[in-house]
């Protein structure tokens, strides 16, 4: 089976969804009878088509620069690309990541020789308008034009729309009611992430040989604003004020160079570190994980949160706002606390609670192990490739059926 995942930007941007799409469509192609694909704008905008070392192969469509990232690429004109694409390739089903030109273009072409389309809906309705850092009072008419943008895509193009958690379908549900909708985690290697052990290296290359033995308060993402991290920010001072914490952010974006100039107000930076990972699905993000005593997560849009459910893979206590699809993932006082995210005295109580006190550590960590369990690959990829194999299924049925009626 033919496999086309597409999403407007990939590597060497790494989010929550470029993470996952590169996790399944590794997954598949390793499978038998399985080839997988993932369609995507090129960053150095010219076309290109390579196979990876991954086992799938990347068909790079020309971009041009975005208006809304000076660091990313997106291709106005996919649907140039697209008929010549799927002529060539002929998938057997199209997986979309996300509701934009080359998705869109691929779904179109795809309908026309009834090839079957699903999409994984990886954003909040929230989303659009936090990244885009739309005033507040643009919530209701932001809102209702990204309802009615999502309506028109899934009636349009998709049989099937796959939810990372229910949050996100009830979200759908109140989009389109009746659009076939199903709950599937975007899913963590839990044996992968059980192997990986911190090294000297690894200690020696960030320098924390200094901070090993010490607490270690851990965020992992995007460091931007729709992250909601000004709250994480200003809970910091709070913090310090009853414990001698490091606090790591792993991750790039807008909002870092600001961060820094705060925290050197403050006169806090020396007490930060900054780190960055180039490699998507690389061991090394597991050690920082696996370093740290506690995950805050103050997002108030997760769709599901891949960085939580790292940290839940790795034993770590979680601190995270009781918005999104958190609550899914972190149960208060079982292996975390849910905090008001928009309130950074409670978010410092909480962290102050899990660094003070090892028993309630433990307890926690052992949770989080027992939470994610039912997210590994091994349970989540095979909800999916049934989907897919069903999904086949069905659009064969059906151009027979057309055949023999013609």
């Amino acid at each position: 089976m033919k496999i086309f995942y597409s999403l407007e930007v990939f590597t060497p941007h790494i989010s929550g969804v470029t993470v996952a799409t590169d996790r399944l469509a590794s997954y598949f192609s390793s499978l038998k009878d399985y080839e997988t694909y993932i369609i995507t704008a090129s960053d150095s905008g010219d076309f290109l088509i390579e196979k990876t070392k991954k086992g799938y192969s990347l068909i790079k469509i020309r971009s041009y620069p975005s208006p809304i990232g000076k660091d990313t690429k997106v291709s106005y004109f996919a649907k140039l690309n697209a008929k010549k694409i799927i002529d060539q390739f002929q998938p057997d089903l199209i997986h979309l990541q996300d509701p934009l030109f080359i998705s869109l273009s691929l779904a179109s072409e795809a309908k026309k020789r009834q090839v079957p389309v699903i999409m994984t809906q990886h954003n909040s309705l929230e989303f659009p308008l936090s990244y885009l850092g739309f005033p507040k009072f643009f919530k209701n008419w932001s809102t209702s034009i990204v309802k009615s943008y999502y309506q028109t895509v899934f009636h349009k193009y998709c049989d099937l729309i796959i939810a990372p958690s229910h949050f996100i379908e009830e979200e759908i549900k109140k989009i389109s009611p009746d659009i076939p909708t199903q709950v599937i985690s975007n899913g963590i290697d839990l044996k992968r992430i059980e192997g990986v052990k911190i090294t000297e290296d690894f200690l020696e290359k960030y320098q924390f040989k200094d901070i090993v033995n010490k607490p270690i308060v851990l965020y992992v993402g995007r460091i931007s604003q729709e992250k909601n991290l000004k709250t994480l920010l200003k809970s910091i001072p709070l913090i310090l004020k009853n414990q001698e914490a490091t606090f790591l952010f792993v991750g790039e974006g807008k909002l870092k160079e600001e961060m820094i100039k705060e925290l050197e107000k403050l006169s806090l930076l020396e007490r930060i570190r900054f780190c960055s990972v180039k490699e998507p699905n690389s061991d090394e993000i597991y050690c920082f994980y696996k370093l740290a005593t506690l995950f805050v997560m103050p997002s108030l849009i997760e769709a599901q949160s891949l960085a939580t459910m790292e940290a839940m893979a790795c034993g770590l206590p979680i601190v995270a706002s009781n918005k999104g699809a958190l609550p899914e993932l972190v149960k208060d006082e079982e292996n975390g606390f849910l905090v008001d995210g928009l309130n950074p005295e409670e978010m410092a109580t909480a962290v102050l609670k899990i660094i003070n006190d090892s028993n309630l550590q433990r307890k926690f960590s052992l949770k989080s192990k027992e939470i994610i369990a039912s997210h590994d690959i091994n349970q989540v990829y095979p909800l999916l490739k049934n989907i897919y194999e069903e999904s086949f299924k069905n659009s064969f049925k059906k151009n027979r059926v057309e055949e023999e009626n013609l």
